[in-house]
């Protein structure tokens, strides 16, 4: 499903899109399938799959250790394409892949774009690629018909949102606050005055993430917002509870919990 329909078919429903990140390969690879349909039947509206990178500048604590023990199993791109090629025909809502230039770039832009679009892969958002230098990223997925997904920040200045978010495809992710990723307090105000500033330039859907972790502020955010995006606390969840009975079913309850 293409993320221009989710978020019209969300419109139609009077709700707006929860978005959970989680990295491929923690905490098992053999888990990740099975953590990727307990989402979906959770109620997940878009999985943000991440591809972990040994240089996780956006990532707070939480997110690189999960990464870090992800690439201890030697995770590829290639296994990461193969995990989801198995599970594709479950997959009922569109997959957003995250990761960072390196990665990407090695396995040579076209190939991962061509391999993305056999898999149903809705967007990719690339953390550490600067928007200035982005023409042949953007090129490329446009040529496999695969929204491109750019951040926007609460520095980020007037003139360089109007180029971002011409060109942001799907949503666009605003980042709630200067850092990294984790738990965090959040002004609600000030998020809510660039949400409002943005909407004024572009119909593109935005889309709120870093230190989301509970149920009000999913709320509180959503007010304002076309969505939010939880990822620490997801992947700290899974963390804390995978090795216990009954696991999936409480990372499913978990997310119904924060979405609700």
């Amino acid at each position: 499903m293409r993320l221009e329909d989710k978020f019209k078919q969300l419109n139609q429903e009077g709700k707006k899109a929860f978005i959970a990140y989680f990295p491929f390969g923690f905490p098992k690879i053999a888990y990740t399938n099975d953590i990727f349909l307990a989402l979906q039947k959770g109620g997940v509206d878009i999985i943000e799959f991440g591809f972990p990178f040994s240089d996780p500048l956006a990532d707070g604590p939480i997110i690189q250790q999960a990464s870090a023990c992800a690439l201890k199993q030697k995770i590829t791109v290639d296994s990461f394409f193969d995990n989801i090629k198995k599970i594709k025909k479950d997959i009922k809502i569109p997959m957003v892949v995250m990761s960072y230039y390196n990665p990407v770039f090695q396995y040579k832009l076209s190939n991962f774009f061509k391999k993305a679009k056999e898999n149903k892969i809705s967007g990719t958002i690339l953390v550490d690629l600067p928007f200035e230098e982005s023409n042949n990223y953007i090129g490329e997925a446009k040529r496999f018909d695969i929204d491109p997904i750019f951040f926007i920040t609460p520095t980020t200045s007037a003139k360089r949102v109007k180029k971002i978010a011409k060109n942001s495809k799907g949503f666009i992710y605003y980042v709630s606050i200067t850092g990294i990723t984790g738990p965090k307090a959040l002004k609600y105000s000030d998020i809510s005055l660039h949400i409002k500033n943005i909407k004024k330039i572009t119909k593109t859907p935005v889309c709120v993430g870093f230190g989301i972790h509970n149920h009000q502020q999913v709320k509180k955010i959503s007010s304002f917002s076309d969505g939010v995006i939880v990822g620490s606390e997801i992947v700290n969840f899974i963390d804390k509870h995978y090795k216990q009975k009954n696991f999936l079913k409480k990372l499913e309850d978990h997310v119904r919990r924060l979405r609700s």
